[in-house]
């Protein structure tokens, strides 16, 4: 029944109102704001009441709305699923794989790397052991500089072994204390006037020379080879090198149960004369 002044279409506006007020409240959308278009046929809809001009009432306005629910929820799902997204790309810079890896760094207390090269001493030579240092590296920057006229005192230091590293010197007496004063300061300089260090190293075997007894056994005396390696006091400059075989080629009066079954000819002290002389009288 219809009152006066209201017509069909204002009645279903009234119900799908009322409808769209129940979406609104439970959150999903207003029934009423979304155009319902032209109606469709009763035929074409179940349900629903049939007015004299053929247009369906009751299931009019559920219709309406029925579509606004999945709508709404599929714009929830689309905002849900893009918050996700951006919450895992990182827009703001180069992706991880194109960051540099972080550089190691040493732990706290690590030892420092060990220094090349000659190494300076701070203490002044005060005896032969300390001359024989430069053979291994060591020089005395408070030393005398190699310089100014001739003669240059000289030490000779010698390693007669091929796995010990122990030194000893070696003075050639003929000519140190077989002429003047100023050859003997030049030969056997005391040691904190030397100006340099001859080093005298056996590094190999020559040639077979013989054998040589020393109580039951024997034991074969070969060449020794030697480096001669002449070093500034002060600096470790390098002032001449030279090779060397050893030329005394008797056996020793004395041989060292330490030394081995192979005995090294020895260099003879004229040898080391004929190749230093220019260096140290000039």
């Amino acid at each position: 029944m219809q009152h006066a002044g209201e017509t069909p279409d204002s009645a279903v506006a009234g119900e799908g109102s009322g409808l769209g007020a129940r979406l609104a409240a439970a959150g999903v959308g207003r029934a009423d704001a979304i155009p319902a278009g032209p109606e469709a046929p009763f035929d074409a809809r179940p349900g629903g009441t049939r007015t004299d001009d053929g247009v369906e009432k009751g299931r009019t306005a559920w219709w309406r709305g029925g579509w606004v629910i999945p709508s709404a929820v599929a714009v929830v799902l689309v905002g849900c699923l893009g918050a996700a997204v951006l919450r895992f790309v990182d827009f703001s810079g180069p992706s991880r794989a194109a960051q540099p890896a972080p550089q190691a760094t040493p732990p706290a207390g690590a030892p420092a790397p060990a220094a090349t090269g000659p190494l300076a001493s701070d203490q002044p030579v005060r005896a032969d052991d300390d001359l024989d240092q430069v053979c291994g590296g060591t020089f005395f920057p408070a030393a005398p500089k190699h310089r100014g006229d001739s003669p240059h005192p000289t030490m000779i230091s010698v390693r007669e072994s091929l796995t010990a590293e122990n030194r000893f010197t070696r003075t050639l007496n003929r000519v140190a204390y077989g002429g003047s004063a100023a050859l003997r300061r030049a030969w056997a300089p005391e040691p904190q006037r030397a100006q340099l260090v001859a080093c005298l190293d056996l590094i190999g075997p020559g040639k077979p020379i013989r054998a040589c007894k020393s109580g039951a056994e024997k034991l074969s005396l070969v060449e020794g080879k030697y480096r001669l390696t002449v070093y500034e006091v002060a600096t470790r400059r390098k002032v001449a090198e030279a090779a060397l075989t050893g030329g005394d080629r008797a056996c020793p009066f004395v041989i060292l149960t330490s030394t081995g079954p192979t005995l090294y000819s020895a260099v003879k002290d004229q040898q080391l004369y004929d190749v230093l002389r220019t260096r140290v009288e000039g």
